[in-house]
């Protein structure tokens, strides 16, 4: 698998939030994208997950410009909203039917950390943190040969990055790309991609 992201750029209001991007990745890359705030590391993930329109150049799978990117990527972000009357069990039950994972609900409350009662519990009874290693949980369960992870500590606790750790061996196999302000989020990527 290769992505291709060529001569990439964001326009707001007449202003080039970013120009000129181009990168490459392989299956078993990985990337950091780092920046100050505002330099568009998230609107870089969004865009090339498909849920923001490039003002210029294109982004190729496979040499396929025409690919469906929720089929192919898995994303996680602080900026994404969970079903908030859903439990965990009813959450993975949908991405589950839905062919987003193919782990069995025992396996991925096991790797996520969260215990059976956890389980059962509506995710607005949750910490931003426990949401967020929800989310991240979530994308890397995922069977997606694409992951993005945008500020995937954000609003973690030590255990919860500890944990964050312990998961990147699962990342090593696919394309992933990180966005990130703290090097424990991304310091293991082969590769850094500065913005601004």
């Amino acid at each position: 698998m290769q992505l291709e992201v060529r001569d990439i750029g964001k326009q707001f209001n007449r202003q080039w939030l970013f120009r000129h991007v181009s990168f490459t990745l392989r299956s078993g890359q990985s990337m950091a994208v780092t920046g100050r705030n505002g330099s568009g590391k998230s609107t870089l993930v969004q865009l090339v997950y498909g849920l923001v329109q490039a003002s210029e150049g294109d982004i190729a799978l496979d040499g396929r410009k025409d690919f469906e990117p929720r089929a192919c990527f898995s994303i996680a972000s602080p900026y994404m909203e969970l079903p908030w009357e859903f439990s965990i069990s009813e959450i993975h039950r949908l991405y589950y039917s839905l062919g987003k994972t193919a782990m069995e609900l025992p396996s991925f409350l096991d790797f996520s950390e969260f215990g059976k009662e956890q389980s059962k519990k509506p995710v607005k009874q949750f910490s931003s943190g426990m949401q967020q290693r929800l989310k991240t949980a979530l994308c890397l369960a995922s069977s997606a040969p694409v992951l993005l992870l945008d500020e995937p500590l954000t609003n973690m606790d030590r255990q919860g990055e500890v944990w964050y750790r312990n998961c990147i061996g699962l990342l090593k196999p696919r394309i992933c790309i990180i966005a990130g302000n703290s090097p424990a989020e991304y310091e293991w990527a082969e590769r850094n991609l500065q913005l601004g």
